[in-house]
């Protein structure tokens, strides 16, 4: 099977396009953006080192063949399965001639990767017109690649190593440590970026979960930052409007308190500092009895004033 097909300007080494032909859901992907990252990494450092003619370079029970198409300045990179590699051969003609009707393109081409969109279909019916399997993906596997990988990088020495590890756990001691999601989320892209280094595909994998995890928490946290931004200011207009002529101290807040406490927890978990004002904003709110009408006044006009855009309590 093909899984995908990079095309890099031979004598920049910038990727032009590149088209996957595996069936992999969006959560997945996300979460292993690293690992594919990596793989682009490897195959951009293919092209560097130059590639005159047809190449194949083994990475355990995948292949990666690398073609050289001088007269559009193109080299093609193809990452398949191993005991694909004579049939892809066969096939790799078929595919530089539908590279070759768009010649002028790829020898005017200044930056923009999208005009290559138009080659999706042409190059996707050819390549399911001659793989027996389109249902495989790079994922059920990564482990093994990121070892074949990493196997062609230099070694590090033992000082740059034991280094690497102490940071590394360091950073695995921070994350489990803290509450704060963005410095998590920091921290876990960092750690991902040293268990490369480290060829370590385990913490690799691991870490690329929790990055995957701690951005799908930082939505989260924001979706009901908002939701409990627009609760505080229904409830404090609810309760204001159902004193009609009463003192404001026999007002019922209880809503108002709750939606607030929740709003301060939630943004403590997004931000380090500021989340503490409308903590004590709450906690005064529950204990209004304390308040003159004056300083309670003050509380429910503050809430009333609040920004209903959740950014400006990020920034």
């Amino acid at each position: 099977m093909i899984y995908t097909i990079f095309l890099y300007q031979s004598h920049t080494g910038l990727l032009i396009y590149d088209k996957s032909f595996q069936e992999i859901n969006a959560g997945k992907m996300e979460m292993f953006s690293s690992f594919f990252l990596t793989i682009k990494s490897f195959v951009s450092q293919l092209v560097l080192n130059g590639s005159q003619e047809l190449k194949n370079i083994e990475l355990g029970e995948y292949t990666v063949l690398v073609t050289s198409l001088s007269k559009i300045k193109v080299d093609m990179v193809i990452i398949a399965d191993k005991e694909d590699a004579k049939a892809i051969n066969k096939l790799i003609p078929k595919l530089i001639k539908v590279l070759q009707k768009h010649e002028q393109q790829f020898l005017s081409w200044e930056g923009n990767s999208g005009e290559f969109k138009i080659l999706d279909h042409p190059l996707t019916e050819l390549i399911l017109a001659n793989v027996k399997d389109v249902k495989k993906t790079l994922l059920e596997s990564p482990e093994q690649m990121l070892k074949s990988i990493w196997a062609h990088k230099k070694k590090l020495t033992e000082e740059k190593f034991e280094n690497l590890v102490q940071e590394r756990d360091l950073l695995i001691y921070k994350i489990e440590n803290t509450v704060n999601i963005p410095s998590k989320l920091s921290t876990a892209q960092t750690v991902v970026e040293l268990s490369e280094e480290l060829r370590d595909e385990s913490t690799f994998l691991k870490y690329q979960g929790e990055v995957s995890r701690f951005k799908n928490e930082l939505k989260d946290a924001k979706f009901k930052l908002n939701y409990y931004l627009n609760n505080i200011k229904t409830s404090v207009n609810e309760a204001v409007d159902n004193l009609g002529g009463k003192p404001i101290h026999l007002g019922d807040f209880k809503n108002s308190y709750l939606n607030l406490y929740s709003f301060s927890t939630k943004l403590k978990l997004v931000k380090e500092n500021g989340w503490e004002i409308y903590r004590e904003l709450a906690s005064k709110l529950i204990d209004k009895d304390s308040l003159s009408d004056h300083e309670l006044s003050e509380i429910i006009q503050t809430l009333l004033n609040m920004s209903i855009k959740v950014e400006d309590y990020l920034n």
